[in-house]
This record gives C-alpha cells, sequence and structure tokens, in this order.
C-alpha cells in the first residue's frame, strides 16, 4: 500500500513542513471561488483518472487505487482540517497541485512495480 510507504511518509512530512503556506490568514490576495477541500478532492481525483488512463492495469489495481486515494484523501484532510472550508490563494492553489501531482508520481510508481 502507497500509503504505508516511505516515501508517502516523506510526503506527508513535506507536508506539514508546508503547512505555513496555509497559515497565511493574513493573505490579501486573489482567493479561488472554490474551497481548499473541493479542490483537494478535485485535483486528486484528476490525477487518479490519469494513473488509471495511464496504466493498463486491472479492476482489482483500479479498486486498489480508489481505496488509496480515498486514504490519501482522509490523511489531507486530517492535516488540513482548519482551512478546509476556506477560499485558498494562489499559492494555497499551486501548492494542492503540485502535492496532488506528487502523489500521481507515488502511485505511478507502485503501479509500475506491479507490472514489472
Amino acid at each position: 500500500m502507497i500509503v504505508e510507504s516511505d516515501g508517502y511518509i516523506e510526503l506527508i512530512q513535506y507536508l506539514t513542513q508546508q503547512l505555513g503556506v496555509f497559515e497565511a490568514a493574513g493573505d490579501s490576495g486573489a482567493r479561488a471561488s472554490f474551497t481548499v477541500r473541493e479542490q483537494l478532492e478535485d485535483s486528486l481525483s484528476d490525477k487518479i483518472m490519469r494513473v488509471s488512463q495511464q496504466h493498463d492495469v486491472s479492476q482489482e489495481v483500479r479498486f486498489d487505487i480508489v481505496r488509496e486515494a480515498d486514504a490519501i484523501l482522509y490523511d489531507l484532510e486530517e492535516v488540513l482540517a482548519s482551512v478546509l472550508n476556506t477560499y485558498p490563494t494562489e499559492s494555497q492553489q499551486t501548492f494542492i497541485e503540485e502535492f496532488t501531482g506528487l502523489v500521481k508520481n507515488l502511485l505511478d510508481a507502485r503501479i509500475s512495480e506491479l507490472e514489472g
């Protein structure tokens, strides 16, 4: 499982080191029209669909990917609970896209291991 891997643990550590991005309450820049939660869900869903499309995997592996995504989203919601219903700044949006891209890379690597 991805969520039990060293790579995922490092990714969560990276997230906790970057929490300052979400603590910038005084940031008066433009805000999105969607919440942090909505962006996390949409971005992670998009990355999961890409993983499924890029690899010829069995239905069982696809279900495993969805289970992994649920666990990852749960972890993200736990860490970012205090800001989930806020409207993200541009820097927060950028970070979320970057972070979910790193999650996709972990999933790609895991699937490659399974295929190899």
